[in-house]
């Protein structure tokens, strides 16, 4: 007799089950501390002496308070209730956006000015290593000490997490990487070729068959970073656990999150002249395709963790935050976004969905 493949109905079951557990720690004990410490960060923002970089600063806390809040959701993947690890993922997620608004001003050398921005990531989650001069090519600097407040938080929230040494070396190799947003904001004649330069240093067994540009869209997410921080909130966290989290994050999970990203912003990105990386897919079903694939490898990988259900809950939570953007249904992007939902979870998605829909709506 013929058997029918299914599904496996535990993972499924055990993962439906974390979702209220995660809810309810997030709704409850997360979302407060995160609105408190957007508070905080704005009035900072306010006291920026130079114009132009109070302007900026303030337009992206407004803007990416919703990225602030998925950031600390990271928080619920530990047994624990941490403030501390709460502050310390606000922070490192504010400055990954803070740097980015930065990186697409204009600069005498856009390339070398991004990617010296962005170590101050590496330098928030590297407690007792001497600081860079993050502003030294950029064209204003004056930010009254706002960068580095946000990095000297994250230092300290570092240094107090229980199982910090263990993770320190991943999470640094994770911020480094993120210096590749430098260069997707660089001219159109030079970004693509360095680019695919930079994959070239990235790519290890783990990257597999991963093109440049999803090594690119890997390298320009935070997940990694964000999901190593949360690691070492927990004592029981080890070496082999912590570089286990990178593995997972990096490349695939990463790498559908910003091409996700990218599918939404699809139209903007043409309309601007901004590089969009899943245009890199030679054909709309082969950007459905593939997707599928990242999402089913996303979700697999996730499952293996320490509290995996509850990374199963986020991966999936970023799925839908990202498909809740209208953009996501426009006809060019409709049969990809479809396919991406298909090889989720069917017993949350549609839930989570419509939550990122309302949420996106209220702000």
């Amino acid at each position: 007799m013929n058997r029918v493949r299914t599904r496996p109905r535990a993972p499924l079951a055990r993962e439906a089950a974390a979702l209220p557990r995660v809810a309810a720690r997030f709704w409850g004990r997360v979302l407060p501390l995160v609105r408190a410490e957007l508070r905080a960060w704005e009035r900072a923002a306010e006291a920026i002496p130079d114009p132009e970089l109070r302007e900026q600063g303030l337009a992206t806390l407004r803007s990416e308070r919703l990225s602030a809040a998925g950031a600390a959701l990271f928080a619920t993947t530990v047994p624990r209730h941490d403030p501390l690890l709460v502050r310390t993922l606000v922070a490192y997620q504010l400055i990954c956006d803070y740097l980015d608004t930065l990186s697409e001003q204009p600069a005498d050398d856009p390339i070398a000015n991004g990617m010296t921005l962005h170590r101050a990531l590496a330098d928030a989650v590297s407690p007792g290593r001497e600081l860079e001069d993050w502003y030294r090519l950029h064209r204003v600097r004056d930010d009254g000490g706002y960068l580095a407040a946000l990095v000297g938080t994250c230092r300290e929230g570092c240094a107090a997490l229980p199982a910090y040494a263990q993770v320190r070396a991943a999470v640094r190799q994770e911020a480094l990487r993120n210096e590749v947003q430098g260069i997707k904001h660089g001219p159109a004649a030079r970004r693509v070729p360095e680019l695919v330069g930079w994959a070239a240093t990235q790519r290890d067994d783990d990257a597999g068959d991963a093109s440049w540009f999803e090594l690119v869209s890997a390298g320009s997410s935070p997940l990694a970073a964000l999901a190593l921080l949360a690691a070492a909130a927990d004592p029981a966290t080890s070496y082999a656990s912590a570089e286990r989290t990178r593995r997972c994050y990096f490349p695939w999970i990463e790498a559908l999150s910003t091409l996700l990203d990218s599918l939404a912003d699809r139209e903007q990105d043409a309309a601007s002249g901004e590089l969009s990386l899943v245009a890199e897919y030679p054909s709309q079903a082969a950007t459905a395709l593939r997707l599928r694939e990242l999402t089913a490898r996303a979700i697999l990988g996730a499952r293996t963790l320490p509290e995996g259900e509850r990374h199963v809950v986020l991966v999936v939570g970023m799925i839908a935050m990202h498909l809740s953007d209208p953009s996501a249904w426009l006809p060019a992007s409709r049969a990809t976004t479809r396919a991406v939902l298909g090889a989720s979870l069917a017993l949350m998605t549609p839930l989570l969905l419509g939550i990122m829909s309302v949420w996106r709506r209220i702000g």
